[in-house]
């Protein structure tokens, strides 16, 4: 199976917080991440299928377009706390990789590829990836 991948970059702010739940306690389980504060996002968008007649999956500068319109300019420089898919589930790095994921499938499926992955690095060395189970058996 062959694979692009491409990274995009965001700022954003976030806190990590049950409302039903003191800031002490928000405290003891979320540490200092309870507290709003804001990370330099790394995204990487992975697609996979078969190259097509011009020998690429999908053009570079069109999966940025794509990216842009429906992650980027909603999520860079927000408060991710406040957008909808945040509503009823805290913004961490694994929803967010799963939300963003759901966001694009629908706008990364051509006739010869798929949206394979989403990962969100939420500093240089921690990360989530959302994964379709069903990519790998097409």
């Amino acid at each position: 199976m062959l694979t692009i991948t491409r990274e995009f970059r965001f700022e954003a702010a976030h806190r990590l917080a049950l409302a039903h739940l003191t800031d002490e306690e928000n405290h003891t389980i979320y540490g200092p991440c309870s507290r709003i504060h804001g990370h330099s996002y790394r995204l990487r968008v992975t697609l996979c299928g078969t190259p097509n007649e011009y020998g690429w999956l999908l053009n570079f500068s069109d999966l940025k377009k794509i990216v842009t319109l429906h992650v980027l300019r909603l999520y860079d420089h927000a408060c991710l706390n406040e957008l909808e898919e945040y509503q009823e589930v805290l913004p961490t790095a694994e929803s967010m990789a799963t939300a963003i994921f759901h966001r694009l499938k629908p706008h990364l499926r051509g006739p010869n590829y798929r949206l394979l992955r989403v990962c969100v690095y939420e500093t240089q060395d921690a990360w989530a990836s959302w994964e379709d189970p069903c990519a790998a058996d097409s």
